[in-house]
C-alpha cells in the first residue's frame, strides 16, 4: 500500500457498531482508499484490522455495497506487479451523501 494510513489516522476513526444508528447517507468517510477504478471509503474499524466501509471495486457501480473488509489485505495488493492501493493523501472526511461515487451508487 502507498502511504499507509497511520496509527494516528486509524486510532481516529469510529469502532465498528459506533456509527450503526446513523442513517448511510449521514455517517462520514473518514478515508479513502483508491487503486485504478477501486475504491474503498472507510467509516470505522475495529482497532485491529477489519474495517466497515462502502467499496466499489474495477468501476462496477452496479455491485457497490456496504461491507467489512480488511486493511492486511490492503496492505499487500499487488496488481500485475506493480498496482498498489493508495490511501488518499488528500482526502477530507465527509458525509457519504457528499461524496460523489457514493451518492450515484446509492442514488441519494
Amino acid at each position: 500500500m502507498i502511504n499507509a494510513p497511520t496509527i494516528e489516522q486509524l486510532n481516529m476513526l469510529p469502532r465498528l457498531y459506533e456509527t450503526e444508528n446513523i442513517r448511510t447517507e449521514e455517517k462520514v468517510v473518514h478515508l479513502h482508499f483508491t487503486a485504478d477504478r477501486g475504491h474503498w471509503w472507510i467509516i470505522e474499524w475495529d482497532g485491529y484490522d477489519t474495517f466497515f466501509g462502502y467499496v466499489m471495486l474495477n468501476g462496477w457501480s452496479q455491485d457497490a455495497e456496504l461491507g467489512y473488509f480488511n486493511l492486511s489485505d490492503l496492505l499487500v495488493v499487488k496488481v500485475e506487479g506493480w498496482l498498489e492501493v493508495l490511501n488518499n493523501p488528500f482526502w477530507i472526511p465527509q458525509v457519504a451523501k457528499d461524496v460523489p461515487l457514493i451518492r450515484y451508487t446509492l442514488r441519494l
